[in-house]
This record gives C-alpha cells, structure tokens and sequence, in this order.
C-alpha cells in the first residue's frame, strides 16, 4: 500500500483548491511478474548447480574406473615388450646369417616400435586422466611409488 500527497501546481489563472492524495492498493498487484521471474531465477540457478555437481561427480567416477583400467593395459604392454625385443634380436642375427629376409626383420623391428608408442600413449592417457580426476576433484593427488614410470 502506497500513500502519496502532491501539491498540485497550474500556472492557469484558476488553481485548484488544496493537494491531492493518492493511494494505491494491491487488487491486481503488479510485483507478482517480477516475483515469478525470480523464483524461475533461482530455481534455474539452483538446477544448473545441480547439473555442475552431477557433472563433476559423474567425471571422478569415470576417472578412478579408467585409472587401473589403464594401468593394466600399461602392465600388459610391457610384459609384451622384452619378447617383442628377442624376436627382433633373433630375427637380426638371422637376417645377418641370411637365414631371413629384411622384410621379416623390419616387420618385427616395427611391431616393437608400434608397442613402444603403444605404451607411451597409455602413459600419456593415464596422465591425462590423473590430471582430470585431479580438476574434478579440485585437489592435487599424490601419486603412488609404484607409478614411477608414468610421471
């Protein structure tokens, strides 16, 4: 409820007696559209909150699943390395008798390069996602001893 008094001003020969006084009541009340915006306001904000935490969550927990999964495929990688690297060994002193031809020589030669890259992509996605586990969670994680490799 607003109440207003207004001195009323004519520059006309006949002025008006006395003041006005207006009074506005809330019969159809007007702030109603602006209190609707705002409750849409926050209720928007507080659901884009909930879809950034939801978001978040969901992220760490996709982190720690694909952490070990890839430090097995590490694993399972380098245990392949040393026998890759005695074929190529055997297949050198072969190729040196004449017992192989080059072909076979550098196809093995390329299978162990192809692992080797192998292994370093490996390491250069368990980074990755050590790094996004550690911006999802907003904390730095102190690596385990046994990860030495992959710093």
């Amino acid at each position: 409820i607003n109440v207003g008094f207004h001195r009323l001003v004519y520059t006309s020969e006949c002025p008006p007696p006395g003041a006005a006084v207006t009074i506005d009541l809330p019969i159809s009340h007007r702030a109603q559209g602006m209190i609707a915006l705002e409750l849409a306001t926050r209720q928007t904000l507080r659901d884009e909150y909930f879809d950034r935490i939801f978001t978040a969550r969901s992220d760490v927990a996709t982190a720690m699943a694909d952490i070990p999964a890839i430090e097995q495929q590490i694993a399972a990688a380098e245990a392949a390395l040393p026998v890759l690297q005695h074929l190529v060994d055997v297949f050198q002193l072969a190729l040196g008798q004449g017992n192989v031809n080059a072909f076979e020589y550098y196809s093995a030669q390329n299978n162990l390069n192809q692992k080797t890259i192998q292994i370093l992509k490996l390491k250069q996605q368990l980074i990755e996602t050590r790094i996004a586990l550690e911006l999802a969670t907003g904390r730095y994680l102190t690596h385990r001893p046994n990860d030495q490799g992959t710093k």
